[in-house]
């Protein structure tokens, strides 16, 4: 699925990048004018950086 073509994501959805970090969609979205791609506010589950938010290109990522 190409995430980054979404406007939008489902809040709660889980994740595992390719670092091995446990993810979960806070539902928020941006679009990168540059590149014409949206990413997407994950939330570290566990691990490094627990509850710690970020902006992800889910294309990149396993969804589980």
């Amino acid at each position: 699925m190409e995430f980054s073509k979404m406007d939008s994501i489902d809040s709660g959805l889980k994740f595992k990048t390719i670092s091995n970090l446990m993810v979960e969609t806070t539902g928020i979205t941006e679009h990168l004018e540059e590149t014409d791609l949206f990413v997407h506010e994950v939330k570290v589950l566990e691990g490094p950086g627990e509850g710690n938010t970020y902006l992800h290109n889910l294309d990149s990522a396993e969804q589980i």
